[in-house]
């Protein structure tokens, strides 16, 4: 596939009408604002994804007129709306109507025409799912707050100072006890639940944490949270089942692991996934058929309901995870579910249900495991809770999953098929980007009620007091690339970002949580504004808080940074991210030390340049941060930029623990894979150490003086 050129064909066949009509943009400019069009074959690709063939002039006439049934006369199975607002009805809607809301009230009246001369009738005031029945049709009225809820109003307080620390949850250590070591080679929601009440007694209000979504069991290798399986289920090999089952189940499901090997596991710098989930796995396990035989009746109930009320969804998960396990090949590799027999890449065949049925106690086996997962998160964000913190813990939802993983494979319908989310070519990115990742179908999101999207916020609230929605962006628009083709060849699909604002406004309110949108980098003009409209935070993150100089002279003077005051105040205050250096980090250089180690440098990079740049940087922010300082430190001075952070207007200051413990290497480098130990590096002490740790309380110290100040 080629992109076309910004004078190709007319739109002889209409396949340019019924791209625009289905939301891709066939028209765009690259970041040097050249005017670019996209290729017919990508169109076709795209549209095809969305079950709108366009191969030929008929098809491409009888997919226009599908479009235009769409959204035309019919009701839709769901309208999105806000409280107390106009709403839009089809044309043909007349007479009268009925609102039965979820409270039990009933709204009776008739449609009137809106200001458009369109039918419409005003929403309840009332935020939640309704039934609107018109004569005799039905469709499900979903009426969101007009904002999601602020800090404000989960805090109580008219201009909160709220703070956290960020955490990935693979890299807590706990303290080993008198025989065994209890975190096992990585992280779990048994450390999470020691570090939220850690921090809550510290008087931090909110802990964020790395995405926790369902990853691939057989293929613990796979570690990248934000491409994982399904994210309407959890990593199980997080699951802390002490906190569920009690200690004494966890010691006798570890009677066969030497404690020499668990103790070796948990000493590494670096996480050894295959051989530390080997050793969880062979604990669940024995966990498991322990519970068949033994398992308490009041615990058994619990796990019955998990199962009832996660139904089909969580059954199909765990049959992917047993047939994806089963398609192992001699040589340890496990291909793809689209290269399965092709009766097994249908959920619904015959044979998947005979596979189900041959492999029962598997099968329960990886829903057992969600269960004890799901109860030792909802443990963990509890305990926070407990302990005082106001917010509880903040879930990160990734962009989209990868194509060959659970969901994927059990909701085709849901998702734009044969295509990959990434990003088009850039000054930094010539060759554009490929994510390998999944993204769902807008036209699919229409004619299903949204419940896609719905059941993931819901799946990602369940057990937190908020999420971070990770390239909000892509609400409005997704750059996605057909299979085999170049990134370059991509095309940005439009979503309806009025509607899943909404819901997450509306989701967020069900679960009195708050709603953080990943905002950097370049957005189109008016997108913070949404975002504020609606309650979503932003995200201020220190590196990107640079401002144009004034009075210094020459058009090559370094940008300055921003003072604090005058960061925007409808986002969170950040020092970084998991995929930017550490303060200490940056101040030594470590990032440009692996771009030169392995060979990342632009093509108009140049290494001492960066390192000149570098050094111009430090001198700017360590006069920003300290106007009175003497001369500048050798080491990175962590307290004063968690003061000149923390001292920003935002409602919520988030500090990544690898900052708390003045860490060098960031978690993720992009643009690398198995080159840089992304994801799996721990801290190097454990959690009760870390606060025990005279530097660490000074660090904390000067990220809670900033909050003090109003």
């Amino acid at each position: 596939m080629k992109r076309g050129a910004a004078n190709a064909n007319t739109d002889s066949d209409g396949l340019s009408a019924l791209a625009a009509e289905a939301g891709i943009a066939e028209h765009w400019s690259d970041a040097r604002q050249r005017p670019q069009r996209v290729a017919p074959d990508t169109l076709r690709a795209l549209l095809a994804a969305m079950d709108l063939p366009a191969a030929t002039a008929r098809d491409i006439q009888e997919s226009r007129q599908r479009l235009a049934a769409q959204s035309g006369d019919a009701l839709p199975p769901m309208i999105v709306t806000r409280c107390g607002t106009e709403t839009a009805l089809p044309a043909t809607a007349r007479g009268p109507y009925r609102i039965l809301c979820e409270s039990g009230r009933v709204i009776e009246g008739m449609i009137q025409k809106g200001r458009d001369g369109a039918p419409c009738l005003v929403a309840p005031d009332e935020p939640g799912y309704h039934r609107l029945v018109l004569l005799s049709v039905q469709a499900t009225l979903a009426v969101a707050p007009l904002q999601a809820p602020s800090l404000a109003d989960l805090t109580g307080e008219s201009r909160p100072r709220c703070w956290g620390l960020a955490a990935q949850v693979y890299s807590l250590r706990q303290e080993a006890d008198a025989s065994l070591p209890r975190t096992h080679g990585f992280g779990d929601f048994g450390a999470l639940r020691e570090l939220a009440v850690a921090a809550a007694r510290q008087g931090a209000d909110m802990l964020a944490i790395s995405p926790v979504h369902a990853m691939f069991t057989a293929q613990p290798e796979r570690s990248s949270p934000y491409s994982p399986s399904n994210r309407l289920f959890l990593n199980v090999l997080y699951a802390a089942p002490a906190s569920v089952l009690g200690p004494d189940a966890m010691a006798r499901a570890l009677g066969g692991t030497a404690s020499a090997e668990l103790s070796a596991l948990d000493g590494l710098d670096l996480i050894d996934w295959p051989a530390a989930a080997a050793v969880r796995l062979r604990a669940l396990r024995a966990l498991h058929a322990d519970f068949a035989s033994h398992g308490d009746a009041s615990l058994r109930t619990r796990y019955a309901r998990f199962c009832a009320d996660r139904g089909q969804t969580l059954r199909d998960h765990a049959v992917f995870e047993a047939l994806h396990a089963a398609q192992r090949k001699p040589d340890g590799t496990i291909p793809p579910w689209q290269a399965w027999p092709a009766a097994l890449r249908d959920p619904a065949s015959p044979q998947v249900a005979r596979f189900a049925q041959d492999h029962t106690l598997e099968v329960d086996f990886h829903q057992f495991a969600q269960w004890l997962a799901a109860e030792s998160l909802a443990a963990a964000h509890d305990a926070g809770r407990e302990a005082g913190m106001r917010l509880g813990l903040l879930a990160d939802l990734a962009v989209g999953a990868s194509p060959d993983g659970s969901h994927a494979w059990s909701r085709q319908a849901d998702l734009m098929g044969r295509m990959s989310v990434g990003a088009p070519p850039d000054i930094y990115n010539p060759l554009g980007q490929n994510w390998g990742l999944t993204a769902f179908s807008p036209r699919a999101l229409h004619t299903q009620g949204y419940a896609a999207f719905i059941d993931m916020l819901r799946a990602v609230l369940a057990h937190t007091g908020g999420v971070r929605i990770d390239h909000i962006l892509g609400m409005a628009r997704l750059w996605l690339v057909p299979e085999g083709a170049s990134p370059a060849d991509g095309a940005y699909l439009r979503y309806p970002l009025q509607e899943l604002l909404a819901l997450t406004a509306l989701e967020a309110w069900r679960h009195r949580a708050c709603a953080i949108g990943e905002n950097l980098g370049t957005v189109p003009e008016g997108f913070d504004q949404r975002l504020e409209d609606n309650g979503v935070l932003g995200m201020n993150v220190l590196w990107f808080m640079r401002q144009a100089p004034d009075a210094q002279p020459g058009p090559d003077a370094p940008d300055g940074f921003t003072a604090p005051a005058d960061w925007p105040a409808h986002a969170v205050a950040m020092t970084t991210t998991h995929d930017l250096p550490t303060l200490r980090g940056w101040w030594e250089e470590r990032d440009i030390d692996w771009r030169v180690k392995l060979d990342l440098l632009g093509a108009d990079d140049d290494e001492q340049q960066l390192r000149a740049g570098r050094a111009a940087d430090r001198e700017l922010l360590a006069r920003t941060a300290d106007p009175d300082a003497g001369s500048l430190p050798r080491q990175a001075p962590i307290p004063a930029l968690l003061r000149f952070v923390s001292s920003s207007p935002c409602p919520l200051l988030l500090v990544p623990m690898e900052d708390i413990v003045g860490m060098l290497d960031q978690p993720n480098l992009p643009g690398t894979i198995d080159t840089h130990p992304n994801w799996r590096q721990r801290l190097p002490l454990s959690i009760r150490a870390i606060f025990a740790d005279p530097a660490t309380q000074a660090r904390l110290d000067a990220a809670r003086d900033g909050r003090r100040k109003p």
